[in-house]
This record gives C-alpha cells, sequence and structure tokens, in this order.
C-alpha cells in the first residue's frame, strides 16, 4: 500500500510499505560525503521525495510505514525515525548547496552576459538606425535587417542562461529542498501487516 493518503490536506500521509525495516535501506552502499549514517533506499528516496514534491502546498508530512514482519521492539522503530531524519538531512544539507552554487553560477553568467548585451543592444541600434539611411539598396537594407536579428539573436542567447539558471532551476531546487525538509521533519508511524 505505497501512495498517498489525504486524511487532512494540511498533513498528508505518504505511505510505504517493506517486507522488513532493512528493506528501507541500501545494504550495498557504504556512506559517503554528505551522508554519514545509513542510505536510504534509492528508489524509496526518490518515491518519498516526489510524493513530497506534488504536496508543495502542505505545511507538514506524516509517513506510515507498513512492514510485512513481526512488530519491532521500539527502540529498533526510534532507530529506523532518526537514521530516516538524519538521511533527509543530509540530503538537504546537499540540496541546500546546490540552490548557493546554482545562484552563483546565475549571477556569473548575467556578469558576463550584460556587457555582451549592451554591445550587442548597441551595434543593433546603429545597424537600425544608421544604416538605412546610407543607403536605400535593396542588398544594404538585407543586410542590414539580417545584422539586426543576428545582435538581436545575440542578446537572446546572453539573457536565456541567466533567466533559466536564476528562476526556473532555482525554482526546482528550492522545491526539493523544501521536500526533504518536509521529509525530515515527517512523523514517523509503524504499521504491521500479518507474515506469512
Amino acid at each position: 500500500m505505497n501512495g498517498l493518503t489525504m486524511a487532512s490536506p494540511l498533513r498528508p500521509q505518504l505511505s510505504i510499505a517493506a517486507p522488513n525495516a532493512d528493506a528501507l535501506f541500501d545494504g550495498t552502499t557504504p556512506p559517503a560525503f554528505p551522508h554519514s549514517g545509513r542510505l536510504v533506499n534509492p528508489k524509496l528516496a526518490l518515491y518519498l521525495e516526489g510524493l513530497a514534491r506534488e504536496q508543495r502546498h502542505a505545511p507538514a508530512l506524516d509517513l506510515e510505514v507498513t512492514l510485512h514482519s513481526p512488530a519491532l521492539p521500539a527502540s529498533a522503530e526510534e532507530e529506523v525515525r532518526r537514521a530516516l531524519r538524519t538521511y533527509f538531512e543530509e540530503e538537504r544539507v546537499s540540496a541546500d548547496l546546490d540552490v548557493r552554487v546554482n545562484r552563483v553560477e546565475g549571477l556569473g553568467s548575467l556578469r558576463f552576459g550584460l556587457p555582451l548585451i549592451v554591445l550587442a543592444l548597441a551595434v543593433a541600434g546603429v545597424f537600425y538606425v544608421t544604416l538605412p539611411e546610407l543607403t536605400r539598396t535593396s542588398f544594404v537594407t538585407y543586410l542590414t535587417a539580417l545584422l539586426y536579428l543576428v545582435f538581436i539573436t545575440i542578446v537572446w542567447v546572453m539573457l536565456w542562461d541567466p533567466i533559466e539558471t536564476l528562476l526556473f532551476d532555482s525554482f526546482l531546487l528550492r522545491a526539493r529542498r523544501t521536500a526533504l525538509e518536509k521529509l525530515r521533519d515527517a512523523t514517523v508511524r509503524f504499521a504491521y501487516s500479518a507474515v506469512g
């Protein structure tokens, strides 16, 4: 029973099922930076992150983990909660770095592009205003229009990367960071189904 339950629109419940608690984690890959603890199964982490991003307007989430195994002792349940919380916090720290790097790269691209944009607009303006007055031959008029379009295209290309980086990529990176924060803070409840 994996998925989403909307008991309350303010606190949706994500539900996952696994054969046992060990199936929630990646037992083959040792932790590597930025992780210091157990790694969540990569497919499960991606699935939970997707569900959390889908619920971007909900201020908080609940996570119900149904295990097809005998009930875990309370200490083992708390250990799983702590491992999940630690994993999603470390992923959030990494996502926060991605947001900062994205901003630095976007502003750097804009700093490089702005002088070229000003130059291209100035040249395009010169072509647009002066060359048609010099002569009215069809070749010069055609050449003027072509050069004007080339410089306008350069302006568009130089603006696209900073706009994409600062607006579109930034939105997606911040949405990921928010989803990871919700998963880190989620209330984790355990349920058990009959074994066999």
